[in-house]
């Protein structure tokens, strides 16, 4: 991953809201970003493109959190499902 791969990742999480009249559910988080957690998630580069990354302590709460490969909501069985939610739901709620 690079970091205009990076400031993309940003763009989209800044840009997918309500505000935008979107309809959001854990299947469009999934197709929206799990593809840039998952590449920023496997990136040799990790820490030093997530440095100053203003989602930075979200994501690693979100790794932490998801260690286990279970996921942390009961209608919820897709993992990468429930990493993206997780994530979602730490920035707005």
């Amino acid at each position: 991953m690079q970091q205009q791969d990076l400031d993309a990742l940003t763009n989209i999480i800044d840009n997918y809201n309500y505000a935008n009249e979107e309809h959001i559910t854990p299947e469009s988080l999934h197709e929206k970003l799990w593809y840039g957690f998952n590449s920023l998630r496997n990136a040799p580069n990790k820490e030093a493109l997530m440095e100053g990354w203003k989602y930075k302590e979200t994501f690693v709460c979100t790794e932490d959190s998801h260690k286990e490969n279970k996921s942390h909501f009961k209608l919820i069985d897709d993992w990468e499902q429930s990493f993206v939610l997780h994530f979602w739901m730490c920035i707005y709620h």
